[in-house]
């Protein structure tokens, strides 16, 4: 999981995950480089249609009515995506920032050797 700073907001979380947003903004990678803990393995996508889903799946994620309700409006025609992942705790790696990596972006290919990790 590459950890990003571009659209982290205290409105767009649930308030109960407010202190890990203050942990991330208050420990920031070093200069040039970013720390990654975990990986994950996508195992399946769905396009999530209804409001009625969309409000089952409220307990599996950390957004807020409030920011659902502006990534929906931002672009209506595309169909907002549940993504079911298995996710690894890795040791800490540091790895550099390249362009590539750089602005917002939902999926980027890191080429780097990561650890084998335990699943959480």
């Amino acid at each position: 999981m590459f950890p990003t700073q571009e659209h982290q907001e205290y409105n767009h979380i649930k308030p109960q995950f407010h202190k890990y947003l203050e942990q991330v903004k208050s420990d920031p990678p070093k200069s040039e480089f970013n720390r990654i803990t975990s990986y994950a393995e996508a195992l399946a996508e769905a396009d999530i249609l209804s409001e009625e889903t969309i409000k089952k799946l409220s307990l599996f994620h950390i957004w807020s009515d409030s920011y659902i309700n502006e990534r929906r409006n931002w672009k209506p025609e595309n169909p907002m995506k549940a993504i079911f992942l298995k996710v690894y705790k890795i040791p800490e790696l540091n790895t550099p920032l390249k362009s590539e990596y750089q602005g917002c972006k939902s999926w980027i290919n890191i080429n780097e050797e990561i650890p084998k990790g335990k699943q959480f």
